[in-house]
């Protein structure tokens, strides 16, 4: 940011909100964000950046048990005074005006990820593990209350409510809990100006990244994400509130509810998506994923998410899912060809791809989240214009625009034997895109 802005992020545990509203991460500590304030010149503009930390999820009580004690589901390990570069806000994150021009003097908000459901558990009541040695650990599924503290306080604390301008998005995990709140948050937004007499509402936009995962299954026909989703739903009693989703499907069914291209249907805010084709995360954990053994609730876990709980286990897939491209045999290649079909041909499939206002840019490079990473977010281009650049001009819009000047799909494939530039020569390895 500008000289005169705050250079480090500040974190803020919210802990009279923990007690007062049940905002606590899975083991009980209180939610939290980083915040780095606009510069002060840049502040009477009123331009946020709200962006929700991913970190995937956990599955059933062994796997939310296991982020307890690790990074995503505490607050505990969240430092202060932290620059954007040690929170890996780069890309559309980053406070390098170089970088990022558009967004960079805007106030920064990231919200840590502890809850393990995409901040939608809304559950009362604790959900106990009890581990070999007959130890019983309770855990909280609040993410959904986490993100009203974290909106309340903003507003309280930091003047979002004379916000004028504000972009919500996240990244993984947190960019599916863009689809699933959008409306809602939005709402709770808009509806904070309207208490404080405010005569307009703020603009609230959307940009989720790298978090429209496909309900697809496996290359054996295996639905395995999916049964993992609908345990946690039902865990972590998933709430959604304000899309209308729910009141369309039976209460056996709502669950689909969570899923991205369900989820698009029903977004009402202009809304750009950010995401790979070919998302390194889906092919492992989705096309080259088996069931995880003893699902749900196996008395001694050793899958977490830091092991990849069952990630790249079907046969043929470890190597080329894992990255290793010229691995991939042409079985491989073909599926993941498909995988990318598939997946524009669905999100391009919803009205909400085509309303105005909107937009998309769908690369074909195999990566997660590139647009966390200053080169990729700054070189991946779909017909000649960059991930930067497409973002960019859609926030400048007017929100009338026809969605289609503001679309781009890749429409490059992969070739056998497979390489990182066969869809586009813009994209990189991984050992090129430096996350760090």
């Amino acid at each position: 940011a500008g000289s005169a802005g705050d250079p480090l992020f500040r974190l803020v545990k919210m802990e009279s909100k923990a007690k007062s509203m049940g905002a606590k991460c899975l083991d009980g500590s209180p939610g939290a964000f980083h915040i780095l304030r606009a510069p002060q010149e840049h502040r009477p503009l009123g331009q946020w950046m709200i962006h929700l930390q991913g970190g995937g999820w956990c599955y059933d009580e062994p796997t939310c048990y296991n982020r307890t004690v690790f990074l995503g589901g505490t607050s505990g390990l969240a430092q202060d005074n932290r620059t954007a570069a040690q929170l890996g806000l780069r890309g559309l994150m980053s406070d390098d005006c170089k970088t990022n021009p558009t967004f960079c003097n805007f106030t920064l908000v990231l919200v840590v990820y502890c809850d393990g459901a995409s901040y939608s558990g809304n559950r009362e009541d604790q959900v106990f593990y009890t581990d070999p040695a007959g130890k019983r650990t309770g855990m909280y599924f609040r993410g959904r209350r986490i993100l009203d503290a974290v909106l309340d306080t903003l507003t309280e604390d930091y003047d979002l409510g004379l916000a004028k301008d504000v972009l919500v998005g996240g990244d993984s995990a947190g960019g599916l809990a863009v689809f699933n709140q959008a409306n809602y948050i939005q709402g709770r937004i808009q509806s904070h100006q309207a208490r404080r007499g405010s005569p307009d509402h703020p603009r609230v936009r959307f940009a989720p990244n790298s978090g429209f995962f496909l309900f697809h299954d496996n290359a054996e026909g295996k639905m395995v994400w999916q049964a993992q989703m609908q345990y946690l739903y039902t865990m972590s009693n998933w709430t959604v509130e304000g899309s209308g989703c729910a009141d369309q499907l039976d209460s056996q069914m709502r669950w689909l509810c969570l899923f991205p291209q369900t989820a698009y249907r029903f977004i009402k805010a202009p809304i750009f998506v950010l995401n790979s084709a070919l998302d390194q995360y889906q092919v492992a954990n989705f096309l080259g994923a088996e069931p995880l053994t003893g699902f749900p609730s196996w008395e001694n876990s050793r899958n977490s998410l830091w092991s990849q709980y069952n990630a790249s286990a079907a046969p043929g897939w470890r190597r080329c899912a894992d990255a290793h491209l010229g691995a991939c045999g042409g079985v491989q290649v073909e599926s993941m060809n498909a995988y990318m079909g598939g997946f524009q041909d669905t999100i391009s499939g919803v009205r909400t791809f085509h309303q105005k206002g909107n937009g998309a840019f769908i690369y074909g490079c195999f990566n997660h989240n590139a647009e966390m990473s200053d080169r990729a977010y700054q070189t991946y281009r779909v017909r000649g214009t960059t991930m930067r650049d497409a973002l960019a001009e859609w926030w400048r819009s007017n929100g009338t625009q026809p969605a289609a000047g503001h679309q781009y799909l890749e429409n490059g494939r992969y070739a056998y034997p497979a390489s990182v530039k066969d869809p586009s020569s813009t994209c990189l390895h991984g050992n090129e895109i430096a996350w760090a």
